[in-house]
């Protein structure tokens, strides 16, 4: 029996569940049967009648609502809000043998208001952006997006997640003999209605094709609104879903969390003999601010010295230029090659010239084909100042950005982002009060190429140093045997890159035309195909030798540029290290100081110290309990399901709601409470 979230029906003799399927020795009279088969008779058929019976209880509960800093708030820090609604599903036990959650899900039609209420111009009585407006209406079966057998297919994918992981563990006291060990596994279940006379548990408006889910214009993916359109959403249609359906059993979010909410969610989740990891944690959110701040600094002082980078790699141009050349006299006439370059042309030519184009591929791959001519002209276009300088500037900001979202593992609930808001960067920024140190520090770190200078009025020769100088080092090792360019640089190599890219011209030139556009004729003389397959193979070569010599830049500077990041890294520790955990006796023997560094670390933590005693007593759901929820510099995100769903693990505690609302209702009064486990 199911009920709408109105009116739930669960009147029954006992008052915590609906017996179905009553066994009909339940209807005898007990102390009649004691006289006749003695107590552990007895006990063992109401123990059968426990392990058969189906109880089915409407939970209904509205947890404290959530907090997420999801919003701007003040000076590029992260501003809390407030979100959360009724739980309500089915939950029925089938004696012993398992237990299974129903939602049933009103699937239905409805806009949201797009303005901002606080915009210029915005109408009196607006209301909030994303607000529901109107009345919903049901999808119609005919719906042109097909919206219904879109729900179906969610319903369906979006339990799988919960599935085969949850199993609620306990047992049953005896009195006659050992305790009866239970373990119930949980199935979760999700129902589809369409009807707005339907009962429910759950309503969600599902919007159609022409409205995309973006957050600025009010249409943010949330418990109650799916989309057909994702917009930018990333995750797959099925995990969002599962998200959801989370929410829908009284999950809260695991994302954009203050420090505070996260500390609060590892003593939930962690054992309670536990250590604590937010001390780890701080750290490494320290490490993260101060790598944040340095970003843009690093970046301008690179900028600075780029052009001795890019003048150091294009003088050692000759040595790439002897070796594509080489690559490219015995790479041309590769078979791949020829044969894709047979296949261009002919698809160009009329069927009469068939027995000629392999005689033009092979006279222009041969006694027609200038391989100085394409490695100087390819090199060239590769070594291109402005392109490698711009290359070596996206490289560089890649490999900070890889570092700065690396997760870190945290006791309790796993791998988690470390989200470090525009409010620190402006810290180092112009007029910041940290960019003097800043800019110290990344000038370290960036180094310079060296070269000649003055010292106290006396001519030096100054050595590279920093980033700036393992760069411009790099190129000096290329005449030796086993460089890059000697194990990069190859005719295998130039006949891969080759025949990929003539294949990919010829599909290009064959595929339909826009409307109105009219097909080149055919090759019909045998000069203008001889003329064709000299173009085809002096461009081909000479793009093939510009992308090997792009490669191999990228080969050999992206290796230092990631290494040059973990050296950061490693520095930024150890000043953190310093700072956060090291007693006065012990800084010595970790090295020479680093004053700016040290600056910026002490800056740094001062500023995580003051958001957590600003937040600090809030706990997990500060705006849902009428607690302080300052703007932060920093926040936390779980990757698990119920987080940003980077992967779709689950944790035991997660499901502590649900297992008291068993444990109350479902229990029986010889069952001890039952606990969670997760696999």
């Amino acid at each position: 029996m199911t009920a709408g979230p109105e009116h739930r029906d669960t009147s029954t003799a006992d008052p915590r569940a609906t017996m179905v399927g009553q066994h009909p020795i339940a209807e005898s009279r007990p102390l009649e049967l004691q006289r006749l088969a003695g107590n552990r008779a007895v006990a063992g058929i109401i123990d059968q009648i426990a392990q058969e019976t189906l109880q089915r209880v409407a939970v209904k509960e509205r947890p404290p609502n959530e907090t997420l800093y999801n919003q701007p708030g003040t000076g590029g820090k992260a501003k809390a809000a407030q979100y959360g609604g009724a739980v309500s599903y089915d939950m029925t036990r089938n004696g012993d043998r398992g237990v299974t959650v129903t939602i049933r899900i009103q699937f239905l039609n409805q806009a949201r208001n797009g303005v901002d209420p606080n915009a210029p111009g915005a109408p009196p009585g607006t209301p909030r952006l994303g607000a529901l407006i109107g009345s919903p209406t049901e999808i119609p079966a005919t719906d042109p997006d097909n919206r219904r057998a879109w729900c179906q297919n969610i319903v369906t994918e979006q339990v799988k997640p919960w599935n085969g992981k949850l199993t609620l563990v306990g047992e049953e006291v005896n009195v006659f003999s050992s305790n009866t060990k239970k373990r119930l596994p949980v199935t979760f279940n999700s129902v589809a209605v369409f009807g707005l006379a339907e009962k429910y548990d759950q309503r969600i408006i599902v919007h159609p094709t022409s409205t995309q889910a973006n957050p600025a214009t009010g249409n943010p993916i949330d418990a109650g609104n799916y989309y057909l359109n994702k917009g930018n959403y990333s995750a797959d249609d099925s995990v969002i879903a599962a998200h959801e359906y989370g929410h829908l059993l009284g999950i809260d979010d695991e994302y954009s969390q203050s420090n505070e909410m996260l500390n609060a969610l590892l003593h939930q989740a962690a054992p309670k003999s536990a250590p604590s990891a937010m001390k780890a944690l701080d750290k490494k959110t320290v490490e993260r601010m101060v790598l944040s701040s340095l970003r843009q600094p690093l970046l301008t002082q690179l900028a600075t010295t780029l052009p001795a980078i890019t003048d150091a790699f294009r003088a050692n141009r000759a040595v790439v230029k002897t070796k594509m050349a080489a690559a490219a006299r015995a790479g041309v006439v590769d078979p791949a090659v020829r044969s894709e370059l047979e296949k261009n042309l002919a698809a160009l030519s009329d069927a009469k010239l068939a027995g000629t184009v392999p005689q033009a591929v092979a006279f222009e791959t041969t006694a027609n084909f200038s391989n100085l001519t394409a490695a100087g002209a390819g090199v060239d276009a590769g070594f291109d100042a402005t392109k490698l300088a711009a290359s070596i500037t996206s490289m560089y900001g890649a490999a900070l950005s890889k570092a700065q979202g690396a997760a870190v593992d945290v006791a309790g609930v796993g791998k988690t982002s470390i989200n470090v808001h525009g409010s620190v960067p402006a810290m180092t920024a112009a007029g910041g009060a940290q960019q003097a140190n800043a800019a110290g520090a990344a000038s370290a770190t960036i180094g310079s190429a060296g070269g000649p200078g003055t010292f106290l009025g006396l001519p030096v020769i100054f050595p590279s140093a920093g980033l700036t100088g393992q760069l411009t080092a790099l190129p000096t090792t290329w005449a030796a045997a086993g460089s890059a360019v000697e194990t990069g640089v190859t005719s295998a190599a130039f006949a891969t890159k080759m025949a990929q890219l003539v294949k990919s011209a010829t599909a290009a030139a064959a595929a339909p035309l826009p409307p109105g556009v009219v097909a080149p004729a055919k090759m019909t003389r045998a000069p203008t195909l001889y003329l064709r397959a000299y173009s085809v193979v002096s461009n081909m070569a000479q793009e093939t030798c510009r992308q090997l010599s792009a490669e191999l830049l990228n080969t050999v500077i992206q290796p230092a540029l990631t290494a040059s990041v973990t050296d950061l890294e490693s520095t930024i520790q150890t000043e953190v290290n310093k700072v956060m955990s090291t007693p006065a006796s012990g800084v010595a023997a970790l090295g020479p100081p680093n004053p700016q560094m040290a600056a910026l670390v002490t800056h740094m933590k001062a500023q995580l110290d003051a958001d957590k005693a600003a937040a600090a007593g809030g706990g997990h759901t500060p705006l849902g309990s009428g607690k302080a929820a300052p703007d932060q510099n920093v926040t936390y995100s779980v990757q698990s399901l119920m987080g940003s769903s980077k992967t779709t693990e689950i944790r035991a505690d997660q499901f502590n709601p649900l297992v008291a609302q068993f444990n109350d209702k479902l229990a029986n009064m010889w069952e001890k409470s039952f606990t969670a486990e997760v696999k």
